[in-house]
This record gives structure tokens, sequence and C-alpha cells, in this order.
């Protein structure tokens, strides 16, 4: 029925017209003179009014909407904003028995017609799922983010449901391709790039084809697997000459890394000036002229070769830089490259001695560069080469306050304090002295104690493979200074990508068998329906029929109560009590979208309170094992405060804090397993609990009621004009029956098919729980093969940086030292400057007095 069509007449039958005096109210203009509903006129308002009838100001509900061009919807939505105008209202106010029976039929009508609609959802075939055009979109988005673990989710499952679609296949596999490189999955990469390359000559892969080819160059060199980059050069060979001027400049980078450098340069040579590469790879030939340049002898003997000689020597390379600065900057990605090519012209003028154009060329890398720090950096030594430790001073003041502190930090402030030193500046370099050694010496302490913890290398694998979060709530994780370091030590990168491939894995599958014991909490609940969005929607609408035919019996209960005779049977008057107890209830049953949105966020809020509650515990907790810990650290370090303490109570009091962190343990895991339940709880709650189940109840109970008062009605036991109404609506009643009837079949075909298609669902879920079983032994089994010679390296690392914060702990305290020791000559020089020129002054003095003295000895010989 469209919406601004006429309503089908439904006559009453064996009910004729209403008499003169009968006690029945006049006709409102809804219903002709025979008592049966009245066309509507051409003239009435299309829209969700045309299709409720006059509602007066409810009318114009439809057009505030916007659903006059929706005629499917108009009819559903037109059904609901009826009964919530009309069905909800008489809570407030009563409705006549002309209106009631004029609303209960609308809506009844209204119901019946849109029952078609949840058959034909029912009869669909099931989906699983969004689109592949919107899973492919929320990866994309997800990308964005970089939350590369939902994206990688994401494409895989395109990858694994749509393995032979005309696009998404090939979009996915090149999305995931960039996921894994993103997120330093770099063998990962490898894999989904060469699935592309190996395609190629399918034309939903060959778009994909330069850039797949271009990332496994990448991918070869952050691995540094030069040797795997043959069969790549061989595709770039076989690649159609359009793509030459990208894959030139990939080739040229692997030929550089493999050390054919003439060969690189050749390639470098094809790269397109105009072209999106054209910096990159003027940069790499000057990277090139500088290896060149650069005899093998001078790099290893520690021998400085003669300025004149490095100034020929590095000409070519300077030029080549100097072009690329000259080159039209246009994306971030060029920018930056500009600024490494000042930097290296900046670093070759500074070899060569001649400081004021590497000044210069230094100057031009502006506050915004990723470069702006080492810039700094190496600027004050350039400043301390010429001499101007003012300005080496300063720009180590700028390095300390505009850029977050980095891998030189160190350095950095050791130059800041010997600047200070040299400026006399000793209490401000004391000051910064001892703050690097503060510092670094923790960490120091820190990474000692990580090595003194164990000497078994598959040791370091498990620590460095936990989360790291929750080695910090147990005390033991080591800070991202120490780890940063030892991730640019010697296979520092591939050691460590194993370990945080390692973690992910462990995390993934972690999340996954979270993941499958919600999947399974919601399957097994009454309300599986939550997990087919599709079927939930289309249950949702059986229901609102379903209570919307209820509140059509409503309304014409409403109509009896209207013309109620005071001289009613006590029996009837009986049922008229409990029928309206019921209806207070049947007015609460959800019929519009947003009733059954209420409904689940009041559900919600109460496990949201639940879940609140929960980690207000979890803070207490947490309270307490700070306090223990403060605790345990006092009664540690009383000794080295000067506090003597009774061993035994010492004793006892470790053993009391040791019994506090065992009930501390325990509450965790209690609590732990609430966080479970909550989550648990939450997906089980909405459409379809028990609240739902309370609402059947009451339908089926208000009409059975509602049978019964009519059959005493009919029969006479409430008056002759009650006998009268009821006779008219008793038609109408046995229509919401039949509505009724087909409603439930519809919802039983509805049931049957989320029956189905939650088997398939747990068919689907007990598959990945045994392929997360397969996953878990297989990464143990790896876990164990990497143990041994990852955790070597991975303990030569820490040794390293170990060694290395030793270094800067003792710069410091020799620069402390060294403070001390100018503090003191500058006393001992400043005792022995008052000493000479106290010395002075008693000579003065005495000079004087003998001039005194001599004086006042002329005189007396003057006088004799």
């Amino acid at each position: 029925m469209h919406c601004g069509t006429a309503i089908r007449p439904v006559r009453a039958s064996g009910v004729g017209a209403p008499r003169a005096g009968s006690g029945a109210k006049p006709q409102r203009g809804i219903l002709a003179a025979d008592g049966s509903p009245a066309a509507y006129s051409a003239e009435r308002p299309r829209g969700v009014a045309a299709c409720v009838g006059p509602l007066g100001s409810r009318g114009r509900i439809g057009s505030t909407l916007g659903l006059r061009a929706k005629p499917a919807l108009c009819r559903w939505w037109g059904a609901l904003l009826a009964t919530a105008g009309f069905g909800l209202a008489g809570s407030a106010q009563a409705l006549d028995a002309e209106e009631a029976f004029a609303q209960a039929q609308r809506q009844i009508y209204a119901a019946t017609a849109d029952i078609a609609s949840i058959q034909r959802v029912a009869a669909q075939r099931s989906t699983l799922g969004q689109s592949v055009e919107q899973r492919i979109t929320d990866a994309v988005l997800l990308m964005g983010v970089k939350d590369w673990e939902r994206a990688t989710m994401v494409l895989s499952q395109v990858i694994e449901l749509y393995p032979r679609h005309p696009t998404a296949l090939a979009d996915a596999l090149n999305l995931l391709g960039d996921t894994y490189f993103s997120s330093d999955q770099f063998m990962s990469a490898r894999r989904s790039f060469w699935k592309i390359v190996d395609r190629a000559d399918e034309p939903r892969f060959a778009m994909y084809r330069e850039r797949a080819l271009m990332r496994l160059v990448d991918v070869a060199l952050r691995l540094r697997d030069t040797g795997s980059l043959d069969p790549v050069f061989r595709a770039i060979d076989a690649s159609p000459p359009a793509s030459a001027g990208a894959l030139a400049y990939a080739k040229g980078k692997g030929l550089y890394a493999q050390g054919k450098l003439s060969a690189a340069r050749a390639e470098l040579a094809r790269v397109d000036p105009r072209g999106p590469f054209a910096h990159q790879a003027r940069y790499l030939v000057g990277v090139i002229a500088v290896r060149v340049a650069t005899p093998p002898e001078s790099a290893g003997d520690g021998k400085k070769s003669p300025v004149s000689a490095l100034k020929g020597r590095y000409a070519a390379a300077i030029q080549a830089f100097g072009e690329v600065t000259q080159l039209p900057a246009q994306s971030a990605q060029q920018r930056h490259v500009t600024d490494l090519a000042w930097l290296a012209i900046a670093r070759l003028f500074y070899e060569m001695g001649d400081y004021a154009p590497a000044v210069q060329a230094y100057n031009r890398i502006g506050r915004d560069s990723p470069e702006f720090g080492a810039m700094l950096y190496e600027l004050a030594w350039v400043y301390v080469r010429q001499g101007d430790f003012v300005r080496a001073q300063r720009a180590l003041e700028v390095l300390g306050v505009a850029v977050p502190p980095g891998q030189d930090v160190a350095d950095a402030s050791l130059l800041r304090a010997d600047l200070m030193l040299r400026a006399g500046q000793f209490e401000k370099s004391r000051k910064v002295y001892e703050s690097v050694r503060e510092t670094y010496d923790k960490m120091r302490a820190r990474v000692q104690a990580f090595l003194d913890s164990a000497k078994d290398p598959a040791a370091y694998f498990q620590t460095l493979s936990q989360d790291q979060l929750e080695l910090f709530e147990a005390g033991q994780a080591l800070p991202a200074k120490v780890l940063e370091w030892a991730r640019e030590g010697e296979d520092g990168a591939t050691v460590f990508g194993i370990i945080d491939d390692v973690a992910l894995c462990r995390r993934l599958i972690k999340q996954s068998n979270e993941m499958v014991e919600r999947l399974n909490a919601v399957l097994s609940s009454p309300n599986r329906v939550r997990a087919l969005p599709e079927l939930r929607t289309a249950a949702e609408r059986a229901v609102s029929l379903l209570n919307t035919v209820a509140l059509a019996r409503l309304a014409l209960a409403q109509g009896l109560d209207d013309v109620e005779d005071k001289s009613i049977d006590p029996q009837l008057r009986a049922l008229r009590t409990e029928r309206t107890k019921l209806g207070e209830r049947l007015r609460l049953v959800p019929v519009t979208a947003n009733d059954f949105a209420k409904r689940e966020g009041a559900a919600q809020r109460q496990w949201n309170q639940a879940s609140q509650g929960l980690q207000r515990i979890e803070l207490e907790v947490d309270t307490l094992q700070a306090t223990v810990n403060g605790l345990r650290r006092m009664l540690k370090d009383s000794s080295q405060s000067g506090v003597v303490r009774d061993p035994a109570a010492v004793a006892s009091f470790m053993r009391d804090l040791a019994e506090q962190e065992q009930a501390l343990r325990d509450y965790r895991q209690q609590m732990q397993e609430l966080r479970r339940m909550t989550e648990a709880g939450k997906v089980q709650v909405g459409f379809g609990d028990q609240r739902f189940v309370e609402d059947a109840d009451v339908r089926k109970a208000f009409g059975q009621i509602l049978w019964q008062e009519l059959r005493l009605t009919v029969e006479g036991a409430g008056g002759k004009d009650l006998a009268t109404y009821g006779a008219r609506i008793t038609p109408l009643l046995r229509q919401a029956d039949a509505a009724d009837a087909s409603i439930e079949q519809a919802r039983r075909d509805l049931e049957s098919a989320i029956e189905q298609r939650s088997a398939d669902l747990r068919r689907v879920v007990q598959q990945e729980t045994q392929n997360l079983v397969e996953y878990s032994l297989l990464l143990g089994s790896l876990d164990q093969e990497a143990q041994a010679v990852v955790g070597q390296v991975a303990m030569r690392n820490f040794a390293r940086v170990r060694d290395r914060l030793r270094h800067v702990v003792l710069r410091a305290d020799v620069g402390i030292t060294q403070e001390a020791w100018e503090v003191r000559e500058e006393q001992l020089m400043r005792v022995q400057q008052l000493r000479i020129e106290k010395a002075r002054g008693e000579h003065r003095l005495e000079e004087e007095l003998n001039e005194v003295l001599d004086d006042a000895g002329g005189n007396e010989e003057e006088e004799k």
C-alpha cells in the first residue's frame, strides 16, 4: 500500500449503523455513515500522516522525518508512529469508542501489510556480515588511524571470503602488504607482495605490480637480505616499460645495497627528473659518489686525509647533493630528502674543515624537519671547531628544548656541560653532569640487573617477548631508551623483529580466544540474533508488529471503557480490572526503533555500572599494591638511611607483605574472571532477553482476557450499547488474531533462519577454535627454535647497551670530577692571587713605613 492511497474499508459484520440515542458517540470524520472507515480524500497530505490518518498536530511527523519519498519505510514506520502517537498517548488521554476503532483498524492493517517484508528477510540467503566494499572501507579507515592489527584481521577476512572477487582480492592483498610493512612485519609483507607479482598477468593484479616490486626491494633492505633481490630484479626487468622510472629507482636502490655501484648509478640515471622519485634518485647518486670517493683504507686506519685532498675528492658528491636541493619539493617526503641533502653537504664541508659553508648548509634545515635535532647537535660541533663556544652552547640549549629526547641526548647534554665548564659556569655544568649521571646510571643498573637475572639466552627471549605493560606492572619493564639502543645494535632489527612478531602473535591469539568466548556466549544465549545484524532488524520488526497489534487491542479496550454502562456484571468488572492492570504493562512494550534502542541502552547501563564498580575495585587494588611496594622499599632502604631495625621484626613484616601480595594476586585473578563475565553479559543483554519474554506473556494474557471480556459483553453483561460495540469490534479482533498468527509464522520462519545461520556461525567458531589451538602449538614450536639464537643476540646487544650506558655515566663522573678540580684550581689560584696581593700590600706598607722612618731619621740629623 502506498502512503497516499486509501485504507481498505473493513466492515463490522452483523453490526449496523448506530441508532440515534443509542449512546454511541457521533462520528469524527474518519467513519462513514454506516460505521465503516471512509476513504481518504486525494487532498490529504502524503507521508506518514497520510498513512496514520487525521492526527491533528501529530500528522506532521512524517514530513519532519522526511519519509515522503520512501513508501516501503512509510508503511512500517507509519504503523509504528501511529502506535507511538495513539497507543502510548492512551496512558495520558483516553480514546473514545470511534477513535479507538479507527486507530486499531489502521494499526492492524499496517502490521498485516508489513508481514511480507519479514518473510522476505527470512527467505534471503545469509551473507554472514558486511559486504566486501564495506570491509575494505573499514580496513582503509583502520589503516588511517594506524590500527594495524584490526586492519590485518579485516583484510584477511576479505582474502578468505572473496577469493574469486574481480577486484577485492587484489585490493585486499595490496592493502594487507602495506599494513604488514607499516607494522614492521616484513616477512608477512614479502609474502603478500609476492602473491601479487606472481599473478600480475591477471588484469586485477596488474595495476599493483609496480608498487609490489618496489615494496619487495624495501622489505629486502629492511631485512638486510640482499640475496633475495635477484628474483625481484628479474621481475622488474620483465615489467612493462611504462613503469620503468619508478622501478629503475627501486632497482638502483637494491643494486647499491648489493655494492654494485656502477650498475646502481646507471639505473638511477633512468629515473625521470620530473617524476616522484627524482629527489631520492639524485640523493642516492650523491651517496654513491661519497662511497666511491672514500678509499677503504681511510675508513679503517683512523688517519685523516689532507684537507686539499678531501676538497677534490668530495666535489662530485657535493654537486650531486646540490642538485637535489635545486629540485622543487612538493610533498613532505621530498622535503625530507632535500633536508637530508643539505645535511650531507654540511657533513662533507665539516670533513673538509670548511666550517663556514657547513654552517650555512646546516641553517637551511628548518624547525619542522625531522632532521632538526641532528642538525643542532652537529652544528654545535661546528661551532666548537670554530671556537665559538657561546653559539655552540646556544644550539645545544635549543636542542634540549625544541626536540624530544633522542639517542644523542646524552652526548648533547655532556657536550653542553663541557662547554659550560669551559666558560667557567661551574655550578650549571655540575648540575647537568649530575642529571645525566642520575638518569643513565639508573638505566645501567636496570640493565645490569636484567643481565644478572639469568644466564640462559632463552630467558632473555621470554622476557622480551612478554607484554611490556605486564612487565611494567610487575616492575620488570626495561626503559624505552634501553630497548631503542638494543634495537640499533648489530642484528638488532632482525632479532627484535622476531621478538615483536612473537609478542604480536601471542597477543592476537589471546584476543582471538577472548573473541571466541564472547561469540560462544552470544550464540548460546536466547538472543543469539545479536550476532546476525541483518536478521536482528527483521526480528525487531516482527516484535514491533506484534506489539502494534497488541496496542490495537489496547485501543479497542479503551473503546469498551468509553461506552461502559454503570450497571455491568461483577464478573465483567473483575475482568476489566485485571485487563486494566495488564494494559498498564502493555503500554511499555517497544514499538519504534527508538524504543528498542532505549531498552538496550538501559540494559547496557546496568552492565556498565557493574563494570565501573569493578574498575573502582581495581583502582583500590592498585593503591594497595603501591602501598605494599612502598613499605617493601622502605624496609629495604632503611639500613642505608641509618635506621636500625630488629631483623626479626623486618622478617615478620616481609612475610606479612608477601601474604598481602599473594592476596592481591588472587584478587586480580578474580577480577579478571569477573571482567570476562561482565564482557560476556554485555553481549547477551538487549533484544530477546527476559524483558521481551515478559512482553510476550503480557500480550498473550491481555488478548485472552480481552476475548473473555468481549464474550460477556456480547452476551449483554455490560448493557445493550456495550453489546453493540462489542459485536462491532469482534471481527476486528479476529483480524488481530489472524495478524498475530501470520506474524508468528513469519517469526518461526525467521527463527529457523536464525538457527541455521547460528549453526553455521558455531561451526565457523569451532573451526577457528581448532585453528587457534594449532596456531598456539606452532607458535610454541617456533618459539623454542628461536629462543637460543635470538636470545643470544639479544643478550649480546644488551651487554653493549650496558657498556654504552657505563661510558655515559663515566663521562658524567669525569665531568663532575673535572668540575670539582676546576673549582679547586680556581680557588687555589684565587688564594695564590690573594697571597700575592697580600704580599704586595705588605711590601707597599713596608716601603711606606721605611719612607716614613727615613724621613723621620733625616729630620733628627738636621736638628743635631
